[in-house]
């Protein structure tokens, strides 16, 4: 009964939330992506992770009211399809997003904005592809020195966590227990999301009907099994030399959060100035994690400066 359960709501979810952009295939699976707006550099976005590109929230249709901006779901979020023969690291990540760019025919040159995890791919494209990229934005990224013993441990737990998640969903128990407000993944993020405009509060039922896919969790259990290979790759991004670069930084402090925690991660931040010559650093000082949500107007605003100076 419960993947029959399954198998009737997911096929309802598809009509219900039909994929909002163009599918490409980039060699055995589809990725998903929109392309908004008009003029030159094209900016490229990465979300964060186990994020789907309508994580960006108004930040998209905000950019491509002066240029051309390219969004996308990684591999196995949103609307992509998955790919879990290959290990969901970064470097995968960057390959997967050079052939859907060159597949769907996006030109450079780039600007490329990612938030948290999608900018450590961000970092390592720019490095691999300095001839087509002419700025970059790191929101709130992630920094391959930030995890200390005692987070490595809680990541391999979430593996497991996140495994025993892909086989209820099968049976549709993520979906039953999701429907009740009683997963606490999705609970908590509702409830974040209320202080937010409705037109980002409308994205919750949209990735709440994509958590209900085994692949997703799939796919986010290999990105979180993959991270320590994803941070070794990122440590041979030395250097991306006199690329303009702009990093926004979260600026408001939870409560939950110590003190010693946050200075760590502005430290972390402030390293990150060090990989391009020409960089700076702006602190978003009404902002969590989750900028493009807190503070929209700022990735905007760093994109526009960037494209404004190339």
């Amino acid at each position: 009964m419960g993947i029959i359960y399954q198998t009737v709501s997911s096929a309802a979810d598809q009509r219900k939330y039909p994929p909002s952009g163009q599918l490409i295939d980039i060699g055995g699976f589809r990725l998903h992506f929109n392309c908004a707006g008009q003029g030159t550099p094209t900016v490229v976005t990465d979300a964060g992770g186990g994020a789907p590109a309508i994580s960006w929230g108004l930040v998209p249709s905000e950019i491509a009211k002066f240029t051309r901006v390219f969004t996308y779901d990684r591999a196995g979020f949103g609307w992509s399809e998955p790919n879990l023969k290959a290990p969901r690291s970064s470097q995968q990540s960057v390959d997967e997003l050079h052939k859907l760019l060159t597949k769907a025919k996006i030109e450079p040159p780039y600007i490329l904005v990612g938030h948290s995890l999608g900018g450590a791919n961000m970092r390592l494209y720019a490095s691999q592809h300095p001839e087509d990229v002419v700025g970059l934005v790191l929101v709130d990224s992630v920094h391959e020195d930030q995890i200390t013993p005692e987070q490595w441990k809680n990541i391999g737990k979430e593996f497991w966590f996140y495994q025993a998640l892909r086989i209820a969903s099968r049976i549709g128990l993520v979906r039953l227990i999701g429907e009740a407000n009683l997963l606490p993944i999705l609970k908590n993020l509702k409830k974040d999301l209320q202080k937010y405009p409705l037109v980002v509060q409308a994205v919750f039922d949209t990735f709440k009907s994509h958590c209900y896919r085994p692949h997703y969790w799939a796919t986010l259990s290999s990105e979180r099994a993959n991270i320590r290979k994803s941070f070794e790759q990122l440590r041979e991004v030395t250097s991306l030399n006199n690329l303009p670069l702009i990093i926004l930084s979260q600026g408001s402090k939870a409560p939950e959060v110590s003190d010693e925690r946050v200075q760590r991660w502005a430290e972390l931040q402030s390293d990150l100035t060090r990989i391009s010559l020409d960089s700076k650093r702006i602190v978003a000082e009404k902002s969590g994690h989750l900028i493009p949500f807190d503070q929209p107007e700022l990735v905007v605003d760093a994109v526009k400066q960037l494209v404004e100076k190339v």
